[in-house]
């Protein structure tokens, strides 16, 4: 418990460091800068921060992404469909370039490099790596610096292309406080994030403390039930969880393996942003949405952390929901199927 708070203290100052400088989204991007850092010092002792404590995060980020629908969103859905199934070959392409980069470039094994390269679904993915064989530590490793890049630089990208001011506060402007949430509207919301976590464990649903509460509280959201949105102090509390938790999980691997794997995990993430670009023209082109919403969905990071940001920038909430939700569907129904066909063309095969 000690480690664990003394975490959660680096990320606080991490916190107040970015608000000083007047840094954009200070409460997530504080604390995973601060905590990665703090890892790799000498005398310094972090937790590394399991799902257990990230679930409820989750949990919460589920909620509000389900309070963003309603029933003329999902009136609108058709126009969404075919920009949502560019995500199948942008998958596919992905994995081709990031298991080439991670191959040739970083000298990974082909069999650890196939996890490695996959843009999306870390704990899934680490689960399939581990019962393929591959070096776990190593998709670890590259999967979090993925995470940690995306979650540090997209901000910044965001406001240098697109010209768009971030919130360098808290989601305040967009979500209400807790002193205005009504109590019967804060139970339904408790229970909509309580009963589908439980509901999406039961049935084995990957990412189900995210996509379990989502479902139930966009049913909720669309019959008109619930009247408002999860308080932004709640927000800026999960926004503090997960950036510890991604930059803990770089926690004791040493500074010099540290550096290696950030270098390496940079150039994976300009790999990624090109391909994110080229089909993002596509989106763009065939729904008429806005490229900030179209960037968030075809950007390869943590299905949490995307749609946290989406939300505390003001971006099309569902929009990006759906791509990513459907990203991880496809990654974890046919990655399996990929990887059988990845081991026989490259039996016995240098490439």
């Amino acid at each position: 418990m000690k480690k664990i708070m003394i975490t959660f203290g680096i990320g606080l100052i991490g916190v107040f460091i970015f608000k000083l400088l007047s840094l954009p989204l200070p409460w997530m991007m504080g604390p995973v800068l601060t905590v990665a850092i703090a890892s790799n010092l000498p005398n310094i002792t972090t937790q590394k921060l399991t799902s257990k404590i990230a679930n409820p995060g989750r949990m919460v980020i589920g909620v509000t992404v389900g309070s963003a629908f309603s029933a003329s969103i999902i009136n609108d859905l058709h126009h969404y469909m075919f920009s949502i199934l560019l995500i199948i070959p942008f998958v596919l392409v992905s994995t081709v370039f990031g298991v080439l980069y991670y191959h040739k470039l970083g000298g990974i094994d082909k069999n650890s490099a196939f996890f490695a390269s996959q843009p999306g679904g870390f704990v899934e993915m680490v689960m399939l790596a581990q019962s393929a064989g591959a070096d776990v530590r190593k998709v670890i490793l590259a999967q979090s610096s993925r995470l940690m890049i995306i979650v540090l630089a997209l901000p910044f990208l965001i406001h240098a292309f697109l010209n768009i001011e971030l919130p360098k506060s808290s989601a305040g402007s967009l979500l209400p406080s807790i002193i205005d949430i009504d109590i019967k509207d804060g139970l339904l919301m408790l229970f909509c994030g309580l009963s589908g976590w439980w509901f999406a464990t039961k049935i084995k649903m990957g990412a189900a403390s995210l996509l379990g509460p989502m479902i139930i509280s966009i049913i909720f959201y669309i019959l008109d039930l619930i009247h408002t949105r999860p308080p932004f102090e709640l927000i800026n509390i999960v926004q503090l969880i997960l950036g510890a938790s991604i930059g803990s999980s770089f926690s004791g691997i040493g500074f010099k393996e540290f550096s290696k794997t950030l270098l390496f995990g940079a150039g994976h993430f300009i790999v990624l942003l090109i391909l994110s670009l080229i089909f993002g023209v596509f989106s763009v082109w065939i729904t008429g949405e806005n490229w900030l919403s179209v960037l968030l969905a075809f950007s390869p990071g943590g299905q949490s952390d995307m749609n946290l940001i989406a939300i505390l920038v003001g971006a099309n909430v569902p929009f990006v929901a759906l791509h990513h939700t459907f990203r991880l569907f496809i990654v974890m129904a046919i990655l399996p199927i990929m990887h059988r066909y990845f081991e026989k063309f490259t039996k016995d095969k240098s490439f």
